[in-house]
């Protein structure tokens, strides 16, 4: 007996040694959770029917509260009780039993009504419920007809059949408990439902008190039990109907619903303003500012603070209670008129979390428009520091090319090559006052276009090759960056391979456009060629996001420029119209 007042130790782990009596009596207890509450009621009822505060009373009850401790949910079954928690476990049990009264079992009838509540009515199926619903039904059962006529009334109180009745046909309901299914408490877990304990306890006390009470006057005490059933019966029917009514009236339950959403304040007026906030201010300081004004006006405000990364401030007055709340680096600090109570406090932190939410989101927009355009201003500079870049190689190609003595071949070269280099310089110049004029709209006929080319080119060793049948416009400056990249690409390869041979290949017609750069030099390595035109590709020589670029900026002309031939002897760049790529072929 001792066992069950200390309670039950953890289960042990897998020694050397056999696990000691107690941890295999712990074991078999737990395994026979069934068992345990059938033995704790027939202990119950063995009680009840003895003689009133007689000795097999008291001990049938010292063997209830046993089994009682064993089954119980309301603590952890592996913790051990610490030795002052025995001392006056002990000492509230002794003096019970010693003082046993009538009225002081049916209190523990109710408690044991309550705690079975907790376990009956709780979110779990109805199948997983049925054994503690029999056990719920036999205590009410035993409450109302031999607990309080029997102990509290008097047996006189107590017609003979329902006597009998309660004393030997009501325990056979317990038989049902040994085919009943048991609850799998190994992986729920003792769930105990604190709210339906305490409503399950007043429900019952209310029944029992109101069978008391109009016993005074109808003298028969199962009469007073039924009018008491019925009107209580009555009662929440009437509840039940005006909680959730079928049509048109919206029911209590809205209203009480509204009430713990909003604990009295105007909530959906406040989130409607702050929404509309967020709409027209777009500064996030600002917006901080407005929004926490409109918690200012909460009657039971006085103030507060914020810290954020953009700066700090205040609004109100302070003292009084200080509550805290963070979010996303946002601090906020409100002082209040009262203590928040728990219901109160869950609402302000969700006004707090939706200023912090939408706090954030500003802060984000601006980053946002501040990233875009450091992206504009860096895709602007990219383009005109490849611009200058390949102008500076055509000029550092006309110096390396002049010869030690002057000659009338380098002159006529810098002849035709100047004129063009200062034009392209204009164009740049353009470009840093006008960073929205796109390149495509420097449009310039085909024929003179490819002239200008050969004429820039001629002596510098690359085969130029043209077939043009329609003198149509085409973007200058876009085929001359395509052509002043992939030359420069074709120039480094002959740097390591000096006797690879150059060409560029320009087909034009009325309905196509190919402009190709081809080598005879190595293939490009597979991952090179996978990333190239499609991200920057670093190389020692330069920044490697020329080509990238120029890709982007035919795309956005409408054409392709693509690896159309990549092997050892023949690799070639390609620049054809947008909608004819796929039908680049390298056999041109």
């Amino acid at each position: 007996m001792l066992f069950f007042i200390l309670g039950r130790s953890p289960p042990e782990p897998a020694l050397a040694y056999p696990p000691s009596q107690t941890s295999r009596l712990v074991h078999l207890f737990v395994a026979g959770r069934r068992w345990v509450v059938l033995a704790m009621l027939l202990a119950l009822h063995f009680a009840l029917l003895a003689n009133p505060e007689g000795t097999f009373q008291r001990l049938w009850l010292l063997v209830h509260f046993g089994l009682f401790l064993v089954w119980q949910p309301l603590f952890a079954a592996e913790r051990e009780l610490e030795v002052a928690s025995v001392i006056l476990l002990v000492a509230l049990t002794a003096t019970t039993l010693y003082f046993v009264s009538g009225w002081m079992i049916v209190t523990w009838l109710l408690l044991l009504l309550g705690i079975l509540g907790g376990r009956v009515f709780t979110l779990q199926s109805a199948r997983r419920n049925r054994f503690y619903l029999v056990a719920f039904g036999y205590l009410l059962a035993m409450l109302l007809l031999w607990g309080v006529p029997a102990l509290v009334l008097g047996t006189q109180h107590a017609p003979a059949f329902i006597a009998n009745f309660a004393q030997r046909i009501l325990p056979l309901v317990l038989v049902l408990l040994l085919v009943l299914p048991l609850p799998d408490e190994a992986e729920s877990g003792q769930v105990f439902d604190f709210f339906y304990a305490v409503l399950v306890f007043q429900l019952g006390v209310v029944l029992v008190l109101g069978s008391i009470a109009l016993t005074r006057f109808t003298n028969d005490y199962m009469q007073a039990v039924a009018l008491t059933v019925l009107g209580f019966g009555g009662a929440l029917f009437v509840f039940a109907v005006l909680w959730n009514p079928m049509r048109g009236f919206g029911g209590l339950r809205t209203y009480f619903s509204a009430y713990l959403l909003s604990v009295g304040m105007p909530f959906e007026l406040w989130m409607r303003r702050i929404a509309e906030l967020a709409e027209t201010e777009p500064d996030a300081g600002r917006f901080l500012e407005g929004a926490l004004r409109e918690v200012e006006s909460l009657p039971w405000m006085r103030g507060g603070s914020w810290r954020s990364l953009d700066g700090e401030g205040a609004f109100g007055e302070s003292g009084g209670h200080a509550t805290r709340f963070e979010y996303h680096g946002l601090q906020l600090v409100f002082n209040t008129e009262i203590e928040l109570s728990p219901a109160l406090f869950l609402h302000m932190r969700l006004l707090a979390q939706v200023v912090g939410e939408f706090h954030e989101g500003k802060r984000r927009e601006i980053a946002l428009r501040r990233h875009a355009y450091l992206q504009a201003v860096h895709e602007t500079g990219a383009r005109l520091t490849h611009d200058v870049k390949n102008l500076l190689q055509s000029i550092y190609a006309l110096t390396s090319a002049a010869p030690r003595e002057q000659s009338d071949s380098h002159a006529a070269l810098l002849q035709r090559q100047l004129p063009e280099l200062a034009k392209r310089l204009h164009a740049t110049l353009e470009k840093l006052r006008s960073p929205e004029i796109a390149a495509t709209e420097l449009s310039v006929p085909a024929r003179a276009w490819w002239a200008q080319l050969e004429r820039r080119h001629a002596g510098s060793g690359v085969e130029m090759r043209a077939e043009i049948s329609a003198d149509r416009n085409i973007p200058s400056t876009l085929f001359d960056g395509f052509i002043e990249n992939a030359l420069d690409n074709a120039r480094a390869k002959r740097q390591r391979e000096p006797e690879i041979s150059i060409a560029v290949i320009f087909e034009l017609d009325s309905a196509s456009t190919w402009l190709a750069v081809r080598d005879t030099g190595s293939a490009l390595p597979p991952h090179v060629a996978q990333r190239v035109l499609r991200e920057p590709i670093e190389r020692g020589s330069g920044l490697g996001i020329g080509l990238f670029h120029v890709a982007r900026q035919a795309g956005q002309a409408g054409y392709t420029i693509a690896l159309a031939e990549n092997r050892d002897g023949a690799v070639c760049f390609a620049l054809t119209r947008g909608n004819e790529a796929g039908s680049a072929t390298p056999e041109r």
